[in-house]
């Protein structure tokens, strides 16, 4: 333990030994440093913070590293202030997990006194590890108890049933975008005469896409085909939008649980379990590898002045199209952020009505009309990049001291959420912890909880996916008996 405890300590000072002479010479360079050396020393006690901080460094590398027709000037000079953002948000990150592990009782040796809050207090026996960068053992990976295959498999039925009926309300007979000659077109198209509660039922694809993976990685062997089938199914469905990024968001959080949580082995061996996960960990990368030489594909195929630029640059090539691919996948945003902090002060702030684009139509016509993407896509003329990263809606909002605050909430939040779910054996505690991990990783791109209301449905399902796991929640409280006075006479 003490050993541990001075090893961290000494990583942390070789860590700033080697960022700040390189942030010296290149203060861009000494950020993709940070990042990277942070991911390393949190690998082991906090992974997801981890992985997010590896995911900011990877992106900020592609800007600095890979050229590409959007690059410019902004989005590098915008690193470093990118970074002292993206920093308020890992540490209260870290600071939010060490909250939620302070103070909690050890189940084993002291039961609790009360029933916990279900969708706080963790079900099952707690641990005091894992909470901090250094100095804390881990905890073993919890076991999920799933429902029955026949609840499991009727729950998902009915998932799929919605799925179908949102899908036949956004396309009205049309053919769906993943069939169009131009994707990207068809797809604009379908969003102008899009709405809310299409786009609410739409989230069955995703909840149904991520449950079914889940059950296949970590469930009982067991009519596994069942929900292997199923799986192909929602994701189809979820790619007929012709969007990457509505196939992976059910895909990763599947992934990141299933890497979160033990599988129902009946009697693995610790190295059969490391195979498990090394099998886990290549189809996530194959599903990724898959969604950017497809993306590239997509972006060869499509017509404007980016799409031009794109393939004189790369040419038909797939290994550069595919390197291209990701380089915009990674970089747009931060370039966009690049531009948008170079104009901020053109935009007054609009104390919180960015942040609840969410509501559409109904926060504009109580507090007005706000567009952050006519803004971004006007200031990436003559591409029209839209997103840019987690911290555009918050310094829209509240300006940088505003921003850097919102984002350390966040932080705070995501953390203690993160860690609370993260003993439980529930699956729908750990799908709803992977969301959260996605979403806050997907920081990347955009603060995209803010933007799109798609958590609206995606909560209530998780909530409902509960309750039919635990037969005893649907159980209606005992109410106490009625009893007339009577009177002697």
């Amino acid at each position: 333990m003490i050993f541990q405890k001075y090893l961290t300590i000494g990583l942390w000072v070789a860590a700033v030994a080697v960022v700040v002479p390189i942030f010296l010479v290149n203060p861009a360079a000494g950020v993709v440093a940070a990042f990277a050396a942070v991911a390393l020393i949190a690998a082991r006690s906090a992974m997801w913070l981890a992985v997010c901080s590896a995911a900011w460094s990877l992106v900020f590398l592609a800007v600095i590293t890979v050229p590409g027709p959007y690059d410019s000037p902004a989005g590098r000079n915008a690193i470093p202030v990118l970074g002292v953002f993206v920093a308020c948000f890992l540490a209260a990150w870290y600071v939010g997990r060490r909250l939620a592990g302070r103070g909690r009782p050890n189940a084993a040796a002291e039961p609790p006194k009360a029933p916990p809050l279900w969708w706080i207090q963790p079900a099952g026996h707690d641990r005091l590890s894992g909470s901090s960068f250094g100095g804390a053992t881990r905890s073993t990976r919890p076991t999920l108890q799933w429902p029955s295959d026949r609840r499991l498999t009727a729950f998902l039925l009915v998932v799929l049933l919605i799925a179908i009926v949102g899908a036949a309300l956004k396309f009205r007979g049309e053919l769906p975008p993943l069939f169009a000659d131009n994707p990207d077109v068809a797809r604009a198209e379908l969003g102008l005469r899009s709405n809310i509660v299409v786009g609410l039922l739409a989230e069955a694809w995703t909840l149904g896409m991520a449950i079914s993976l889940l059950r296949v990685l970590n469930g009982k062997a067991e009519t596994r085909w069942r929900y292997l089938l199923l799986v192909l199914v929602f994701t189809f469905g979820a790619a007929l939008g012709a969007s990457k990024n509505s196939v992976l968001v059910g895909i990763v959080p599947a992934l990141v649980a299933a890497l979160s949580t033990r599988r129902e082995s009946g009697g693995m061996s610790a190295k059969q379990r490391q195979v498990a996960a090394l099998v886990v960990v290549l189809v996530g990368l194959g599903v990724v590898g898959g969604a950017v030489y497809l993306g590239g594909q997509r972006t060869l195929a499509g017509t404007g002045t980016f799409e031009d630029q794109f393939r004189a640059q790369y040419g038909g090539n797939p290994i550069y199209t595919s390197v291209g691919s990701l380089d915009l996948s990674l970089s747009s945003s931060v370039e966009t952020f690049g531009r948008l902090w170079e104009h901020r002060e053109e935009y007054d702030p609009a104390w919180g009505r960015y942040s609840l684009t969410f509501t559409g139509s109904v926060g504009e016509r109580l507090l007005g009309p706000v567009d952050l993407y006519k803004i971004t896509g006007g200031l990436s003329q003559p591409f029209y990049m839209n997103t840019a990263t987690f911290v555009a809606v918050p310094l829209m909002d509240f300006g940088p001291v505003g921003a850097g605050l919102i984002l350390a909430l966040t932080g705070l939040i995501v953390g203690f959420a993160e860690r609370r779910l993260s003993d439980t054996h529930s699956p729908a505690h750990h799908l709803g912890r992977a969301f959260l991990i996605y979403y806050a990783t997907f920081g990347v791109y955009e603060y995209y909880p803010v933007i799109q209301p798609f958590w609206l449905s995606l909560v209530p399902g998780i909530v409902v996916f509960y309750l039919v796991s635990n037969r005893s929640k649907l159980a209606m409280p005992a109410w106490p008996k009625l009893v007339m006075p009577t009177w002697k006479r």
